[in-house]
């Protein structure tokens, strides 16, 4: 009788050993596909912040008032002929772009 408790407690120890390996290792696959989920995560907001950042350095202002017929410029400031404030553009850049450092506040 003493035989088969032996036998039996070992039959025990491999499988109880045999369950601890079975979850570790589903637990180090399951980790590992959450690093790649997180990363691909993380791309994809640095992608969205650049698409913000490159919109951002499209913006075109124009004056208000539309004494330079249509004439735009890449930076905010004031209009050279009449002096009122900037509008950014919204919609479409056409291409005028020049540089308005010379009557800014």
């Amino acid at each position: 009788m003493n035989n088969n408790t032996n036998k039996l407690l070992n039959m025990k120890k491999v499988l109880v050993v045999l369950t601890l390996m079975f979850s570790v290792s589903v637990v180090l696959v399951s980790c590992k596909g959450e690093n790649k989920e997180t990363k691909e995560e993380v791309e994809m907001h640095e992608d969205h912040a650049a698409d913000k950042a490159d919109m951002a350095m499209n913006d075109v202002y124009q004056c208000s008032m539309g004494c330079e017929d249509g004439k735009t410029y890449d930076k905010p400031g004031k209009c050279p002929v009449c002096k009122m404030d900037m509008k950014k553009v919204e919609g479409e850049h056409n291409g005028n772009d020049e540089d308005h450092d010379e009557n800014r506040d």
